[in-house]
């Protein structure tokens, strides 16, 4: 019988992941998005501190050789997550969450050189799809969002990395362990309020507590929770799927966003040809088809 309760928890996480654009175009100018990136993370500490402790008792007792990687993990995530909220500065929401979505691509590849990895023909053969994908979205054209395109394309490379070190090093993090990359992160990013300053939260603090509580704390609670009965592959594809279509429909919706079919087209290739090659990689066949038996 499917566990029902993990999938929406995964539902929950890929669609308050979607939200991190709408809440930094929401939040503006009024706050330096390095301090955003700060407020994001500190909030997201404290969401995580008031609900974790209950869910990992032992959740402070780490080895000081996993401290250490912990750190590693955090440093890659806090330079992945600014890049993130960073692209959606200077790119429309929609650019910023299907150019992302070519990051399996670059594991894929990545996975090769380091990991010594085989690539088959299925492999190559949804490589060759995103790279159409890719032309299609054309992240490297000279326009004003050039620069939110680039900064995109940067976070998908980077969250390919700690993908493969995190392969690579062969952990599996507890919940407890996601707390200790949020305390790390927050120390990271602390002096950046001191640097750009605090802001000015008077009109936006509302969206401050979003990001923060609900599209980085919550979001990460609900993907564990969510992953401890569902397996990490299927996870990766509702999330892949989810939170670009949250992104889009409500940036549409609140920001008025206007649908770009060349983004949207070269976007959904992507989101197939990733889902296909989580599918294949991990051979889900047999896992779908007991998800469906089990409505």
């Amino acid at each position: 019988m499917v566990n029902i309760k993990s999938y929406i928890y995964l539902v929950f996480a890929g669609a308050l992941a979607g939200l991190i654009g709408v809440f930094v175009k929401l939040i503006g100018s009024n706050i330096h998005f390095m301090s955003i990136m700060f407020y994001r993370m500190f909030f997201g500490l404290l969401a995580l501190f008031l609900i974790i402790p209950f869910l990992d008792k032992k959740w402070y007792k780490v080895a000081g050789e996993d401290l250490r990687h912990y750190l590693v993990v955090a440093v890659l995530m806090t330079a992945t997550f600014s890049l993130f909220v960073v692209a959606n500065v200077f790119a429309p929401v929609q650019n910023v969450v299907l150019i992302t979505n070519i990051a399996p691509f670059l594991v894929l590849i990545l996975a090769y050189f380091f990991l010594k990895e085989k690539i088959t023909k299925v492999k190559i053969i949804t490589l060759i799809i995103a790279i159409v994908g890719i032309i299609i979205l054309n992240p490297f054209n000279f326009g004003e969002n050039m620069l939110g395109n680039y900064l995109a394309m940067g976070q998908a490379v980077l969250y390919a990395f700690l993908i493969v070190l995190m392969r690579k090093e062969n952990k599996e993090h507890t919940i407890g362990a996601v707390l200790w990359f949020f305390i790390f992160s927050t120390i990271i990013l602390l002096p950046f309020v001191f640097i750009f300053g605090f802001g000015d939260l008077t009109e936006v603090w509302p969206y401050v507590l979003g990001i923060g509580i609900f599209s980085t704390g919550l979001t990460y609670l609900f993907h564990n929770l969510g992953l401890q009965k569902v397996g990490a592959e299927i996870g990766s594809i509702i999330v892949m799927i989810i939170m670009p279509l949250t992104g889009i429909i409500v940036a549409m919706i609140v920001l008025g966003e206007k649908l770009n079919l060349r983004i949207l087209v070269g976007g959904i290739i992507l989101m197939v040809a990733g889902t296909y090659l989580q599918v294949h990689e991990n051979k889900l066949r047999g896992a779908i088809k007991r998800f469906f038996a089990g409505w």
